[in-house]
């Protein structure tokens, strides 16, 4: 099961779109979204694909109502877990609960942002992973992440 994450997207229609464009290439399953959209007209190009998706609030996120709304309850907050095609998920924007969600070994894959750092790593197949940021406003690099959950592999993709 191939897994593309994204994160801080921060209202960046163009990288997003971009990124939406390499997840579609990809042939991900599944996109993961870390939160900080910010508005909802940033939600909607994520309902527009025909990826399936699921995403948490970020502390950036103002119009909350709306992006609510546009998600069609994809958006959760303060987390979300599930399980997809037997692999278990969680995601928050948050780094703290996700280190705990990943040190309780309870997950195959966890997701946060928030830091605008990419992060990958991997122990006994359990991932714990940032990655980056969509917007590509702090670090200057705009990224994602994509996980092969089936083959036990990450790493990380320029935009």
């Amino acid at each position: 099961m191939k897994v593309g994450i994204l994160s801080d997207s921060h209202d960046n229609l163009a990288s997003l779109r971009q990124a939406l464009d390499i997840l579609e290439k990809e042939k991900v399953d599944l996109i993961l979204h870390a939160g900080d959209y910010v508005a909802p007209f940033s939600v909607e190009l994520l309902t527009r694909f025909s990826i399936p998706w699921e995403g948490v609030l970020g502390n950036n996120d103002g119009e909350i109502l709306g992006i609510f709304q546009k998600s069609g309850g994809k958006v959760n907050a303060p987390f979300w877990e599930g399980e997809k095609n037997s692999f278990r998920i969680w995601i928050s924007h948050f780094y703290l609960p996700a280190q705990l969600a990943w040190e309780s070994r309870k997950y195959n894959l966890v997701v946060y942002g928030h830091t605008h750092e990419a992060v990958i790593k991997e122990e006994n197949g359990v991932f714990l992973i940032n990655p980056g940021e969509v917007c590509g406003l702090l670090s200057g690099r705009a990224t994602l992440a994509l996980c092969d959950l089936k083959e036990g592999v990450a790493k990380l993709i320029d935009i």
